[in-house]
């Protein structure tokens, strides 16, 4: 206990983040089952991610952190990393991180579990994040309703009628071996194949309504269309997993951080 205070203490003065959320999301770490250790390794990139533009809520962003690390087995010397990722798509899309703490919330696992075996961990992170932005960019729909969609799709995507159907159709989901490829390798297959189609031709329906069902047509498409962007996110977010180290950075030359600097002092001496 004695080392998480000295490391919420050297946080809050060393970055000018408030002490008291430090302590308050130490709280809700330790419920979810990290150890001290791990709580204060976590500390550290949280408190940085509160600097960072692109993310408005700590508290969600907790919520969002330990939702991504039981989804997708990531660790906390990790999580800097994955929130890095999420911060350098954010920043370069048309996509808020609080929107993909939503959408990872609400169906990271089912894209965790369809990667199980061809992507892990932050890999999966990664793949899931460029998928969820290409259609959030595009469609500008809510963040719920997407990962509603999408959580729909990755389902129905894996079913062996699906995965039979597209085969007839000219599209292969599974490897040598008949395991399916993974939902992100499945989604480039497709999003070539319908390319070469026009989207009036009835195989192109077929294709569509059979991934989604009518509801989740307005996101099979986008889905299936925009996957160059889905490449672009990918590419970002394994780039920029020092984003939040550098953001913090620029923040620090910020006058309300250096205010909020010399208050956390005083509260660490009186501490």
């Amino acid at each position: 206990l004695k080392g998480l205070t000295i490391e919420i203490s050297n946080l809050s003065t060393n970055l000018g983040v408030s002490s008291n959320e430090l302590i308050s999301i130490s709280t809700t770490l330790a419920q979810a089952g990290l150890s001290i250790g791990q709580t204060t390794i976590a500390l550290e990139a949280l408190a940085k991610a509160a600097l960072a533009p692109t993310f408005d809520d700590l508290n969600r962003t907790v919520e969002g952190s330990i939702a991504l690390m039981r989804q997708f087995g990531i660790s906390t010397n990790q999580l800097e990393g994955a929130l890095g990722s999420i911060n350098a798509v954010a920043a370069s899309f048309a996509v808020e991180a609080g929107d993909i703490i939503s959408a990872i919330q609400r169906t990271g696992g089912v894209f965790a579990a369809a990667s199980n075996g061809v992507s892990q961990g932050t890999d999966a992170l990664n793949e899931f994040v460029a998928v969820f932005t290409s259609v959030r960019a595009t469609t500008r729909e809510s963040a719920e309703t997407i990962a509603t969609g999408l959580r729909t799709i990755f389902t129905r995507i894996q079913r062996g009628s699906t995965i039979d159907f597209l085969r007839e159709m000219g599209v292969q989901l599974t490897d040598a071996e008949g395991k399916f490829i993974g939902p992100y390798k499945a989604i480039e297959r497709l999003s070539g194949a319908l390319r070469r189609l026009d989207p009036r031709d009835l195989k192109f329906s077929q294709i569509v309504e059979e991934l989604g069902g009518f509801r989740q047509i307005g996101k099979v498409i986008p889905l299936i269309q925009q996957f160059t962007t889905a490449q672009q996110a990918l590419k970002v977010a394994q780039e920029g997993q020092g984003s939040l180290a550098k953001d913090a950075i620029t923040a620090q030359q910020s006058l309300a951080v250096q205010v909020s600097k010399v208050r956390e002092e005083f509260v660490g001496f009186v501490r």
